[in-house]
C-alpha cells in the first residue's frame, strides 16, 4: 500500500490528536507534563491490553517489545505521581466483519498500530523539549516520549515494512483503521481528563 496516501488521508484525525497533547509550550510545568501523562494512561494501556489480546498470529513476532504503558506508569513513578485508576476498560473497536476474514483483520490491526507506533518518531521531538523544559535527563520521567530509545527509527522501518506489503485492495481497511484509532485516543484524553477534574 501506499504510505503517503495513509499519511495524508489521516492528517486531519492525526492534527486533531496531536492538539489534545499540548506538551510544547515554552511555559510547560511538572504539573502539566504529570496531568497529559496521567490522560494518555487510559489510551495507551487500553492499546497495549487490547493488542495483547486480538494480535493476528502473524503479526506476533511485530507486536514483540511494543508495549508502552509501562514507560508512562515508569514516568509518572519517577515524577512521584499516581498512575490513575481506570474507571472503564478503554479499547480500540473493530467492527465485527472485519474481524471474521482473517486478511482484513491483518490490514485493520495495521491501522490501528500505525497511530501508536507513529507515535514514537513525534515523541523524540516531545522528549528533547519536556528534557529542557523541565530538567530531566533523557529517559528518566520521559521514557514514553522517549519511545524505543535508540531504536525507534530501526522500529519504524521495520514495521513500516510490514505496513507497505499490505495489499492496495485493503488500502482503506488500514485507512479507516488509522481514522478511529485517532479517535479513540483523542476521546480517551477527554474521559481521562474529566475523570481528573
Amino acid at each position: 500500500m501506499d504510505l503517503e496516501y495513509l499519511k495524508q488521508a489521516t492528517r486531519p484525525e492525526h492534527e486533531g490528536t496531536e492538539d489534545t497533547v499540548a506538551l510544547m509550550d515554552p511555559a510547560l510545568t511538572r504539573a502539566d507534563y504529570v496531568r497529559t501523562l496521567q490522560q494518555m494512561y487510559g489510551a495507551v494501556r487500553g492499546w497495549d491490553d487490547w493488542a495483547a489480546q486480538h494480535t493476528p498470529p502473524t503479526l506476533l513476532p511485530l507486536l514483540e517489545g511494543r508495549r508502552r504503558s509501562p514507560l508512562i506508569e515508569a514516568d509518572l513513578d519517577y515524577l512521584g505521581a499516581k498512575i490513575p485508576a481506570l474507571k472503564h476498560r478503554p479499547t480500540p473497536w473493530f467492527s465485527s466483519d472485519v474481524h471474521s476474514q482473517p486478511e482484513a483483520c491483518y490490514a485493520s490491526f495495521l491501522g490501528a498500530m500505525y497511530v501508536m507506533e507513529g507515535s514514537t518518531l513525534g515523541g523524540q521531538y516531545i522528549a528533547r523539549h519536556v528534557e529542557q523544559a523541565l530538567g530531566l535527563q533523557p529517559g528518566a520521567g520521559n521514557a514514553y516520549f522517549r519511545g524505543y530509545g535508540d531504536q525507534t527509527g530501526a522500529m519504524w522501518k521495520s514495521f513500516k515494512t510490514v505496513l507497505a506489503a499490505v495489499p492496495d485492495t485493503h488500502t482503506e481497511l488500514v485507512v479507516q483503521s488509522a481514522k478511529r484509532m485517532f479517535g479513540f485516543f483523542a476521546a480517551e484524553m477527554a474521559v481521562q481528563g474529566q475523570n481528573k477534574g
